[in-house]
């Protein structure tokens, strides 16, 4: 068994690394001031714009509902989604839609992709995010922010529309 140490600053090190002075702060310092040398990261996050979000109305909890948004990427570079968190559901899901023989079916898949230079809408019949058992009921006009979070942008927190129509 492999005991932690615990720095002064609160970094945690089985090694017991963190316990020499300073060295975690100029570590962490480093690697973020290596952030911005990185061409290309911040152009990425601001070339990638999330629209129209929102999620159909719902008097039940406990349900899942589709989350659907459009996504314009001017980046030179595909993107993906990875993961999205939304204050009014427990998980979510990134589904794309097979029509092989018989009805469609969902299937989850690890990313979204976003192609470069393309704008792409997330709906219920390709790509999308399913929000799985939702916390509370969902009222037409409410407005939530949830994190969608992509691989070269980063987290772009996008304002969501509940709404019976789209």
């Amino acid at each position: 068994m492999t005991a932690a140490v615990t720095s002064v600053d609160g970094a945690l090190d089985r090694t017991g690394w963190a316990a020499q002075p300073g060295r975690s702060r100029f570590l962490a310092l480093g690697l973020v001031a290596g952030l911005g040398l990185t061409p290309g990261y911040a152009a990425a996050g601001e070339a990638l714009q999330v629209t129209s979000a929102w999620v159909p109305a719902s008097d039940e909890i406990g349900i899942d509902l589709p989350l659907l948004m459009t996504i314009r990427n001017d980046a030179a570079e595909a993107d993906a989604i990875l993961r999205v968190r939304c204050p009014f559901a427990n998980f979510a899901v990134k589904h794309t839609v097979d029509r092989g023989e018989g009805a469609p079916a969902m299937r989850e898949i690890k990313s979204i992709p976003i192609p470069e230079n393309k704008t792409i809408e997330l709906k219920r019949d390709a790509y999308h995010v399913m929000l799985l058992q939702t916390r509370q009921k969902l009222v037409d006009g409410e407005k939530f922010t949830c994190a969608v979070v992509f691989q070269k942008a980063g987290t772009k927190e996008t304002e969501v529309q509940v709404s019976r129509t789209p």
